[in-house]
């Protein structure tokens, strides 16, 4: 199984090593890649208007669609640990996107097989973005039978 988590973020990630910890520790279940986008484009739009930053979002994003694509969304199906888990059962490839400043796209998100909300309450990207990799790792351990999960 192949798991890329896509994120729009600027600078650098007080949280690489815990997330780095969470793939390697999922390493015996599926690749897990962490795919992060920022450029000068990205940075002009959003400094710019909502519209461009999520115009400037889908061209980063859209050539990376691939396998079950599931869009992070505030208002997005909030899911248990066993929901989430049975989401990624039986998939080859499954492909995360954590909005920017101003979230995704309702063209991107129409694109989704699934939208997910990781929380009710607005998350810090970067925040978010462990709290993923963590229930990615708890999804794959319920899916092996593997104790971390109790």
């Amino acid at each position: 199984m192949q798991i890329t988590v896509n994120s729009i973020q600027k600078g650098a990630d007080e949280f690489a090593g815990a997330i780095s910890d969470y793939k390697k520790m999922a390493a015996k279940f599926a690749a897990v890649r962490d795919e992060t986008f920022f450029n000068a484009n990205i940075a002009r739009a959003q400094a710019a208007s909502r519209e461009l930053a999520l115009r400037a979002y889908d061209e980063a994003y859209l050539p990376r669609l691939s396998g079950y694509v599931v869009a992070l969304d505030e208002r997005g199906q909030a899911l248990d640990s066993v929901e989430f888990a049975s989401m990624l059962k039986d998939k080859s490839a499954v492909s995360f996107f954590i909005g920017g400043a101003y979230g995704l796209s309702e063209n991107f998100k129409a694109k989704a097989d699934k939208i997910i909300s990781l929380s009710r309450l607005t998350l810090a990207h970067k925040i978010a973005k462990l709290l993923l990799f963590e229930q990615i790792f708890r999804a794959l351990c319920i899916n092996a039978n593997h104790p971390y999960h109790k």
